[in-house]
């Protein structure tokens, strides 16, 4: 796939399908402020399923699952790379924003157990949409605690950052963050660091209320054209490096 060439439909998942297969390859799912990646190693264990409309990539750190639909297009750019002065490839994996479209909800919302989590034992955990208000994506956690579930109960219809909302308690209890776009979800078990702490290797997720703030679907620094909403990310390995951007 050259710089510049946009692959259509099946097209489109066939490149997802080869790049499912390649561990040097990294994900993300989010829109501006709020983003889930999903990341593994080569030696890591991984359960992957690769079919004709479905991909699913399970690891004991996060999952992915990717899915075909025939108005999706692969459209490739370049980003700065977080670790050296140039620039790397990546792929947005687009949908027109119609198609796009998720609930939108702009507050706490319990959705009740996750019966699409991607491992069977996730199915009975309850899901809640963290009310991220942007149509293309519903930001969600996952959790079979008691006390988290109370929290949430409590909170709902109210915003996750108010003052005496439930972002303590969530990152208390470390759930599950599951990312859900039209074109499939990246699923986050490991913990949840510290306000002072990084983010862990491999999978993980970022929820920055200033940036969510600007209700942009995608940095403006990524050449999506109009009409058209980035619902999956691929950063593929480059000639140097960590093999990611």
């Amino acid at each position: 796939m050259s710089s510049t060439e946009a692959l259509r439909g099946l097209d489109a998942f066939a490149l997802l399908r080869r790049h499912a297969e390649d561990a040097r390859t990294g994900w993300s799912l989010g829109v501006f402020g709020g983003i889930a990646e999903f990341i593994r190693d080569a030696e890591e264990p991984a359960q992957v399923t690769i079919l004709p409309e479905r991909i699913e990539v399970a690891t004991a750190r996060g999952a992915l699952r990717a899915r075909a639909l025939p108005g999706m297009v692969a459209l490739p750019y370049e980003m700065p790379s977080r670790h050296e002065e140039r620039r790397v490839p990546a792929i947005a994996v687009c949908l027109p924003a119609a198609e796009a479209a998720r609930a939108g909800r702009q507050a706490i919302a319990e959705i009740g157990p996750d019966d699409a989590a991607i491992r069977e034992e996730d199915r009975g955990a309850v899901l809640f949409d963290l009310g991220i208000g942007l149509g293309g994506v519903e930001a969600c956690v996952r959790t079979c605690d008691p006390v988290l579930i109370a929290a949430l109960r409590r909170a709902a219809g109210r915003q996750m950052f108010d003052h005496d909302g439930p972002i303590g308690a969530i990152l208390a209890a470390s759930p599950h963050r599951v990312f859900i776009s039209a074109l499939g979800r990246i699923e986050v078990y490991q913990p949840i660091p510290p306000a002072d702490g990084r983010s862990p290797d491999g999978p993980h997720t970022h929820v920055l209320p200033k940036l969510l703030a600007h209700g942009r679907t995608h940095a403006a620094s990524i050449p999506i054209p109009d009409g058209l909403v980035p619902c999956l990310s691929l950063h593929p390995p480059h000639a140097r490096g960590t093999g990611r951007a």
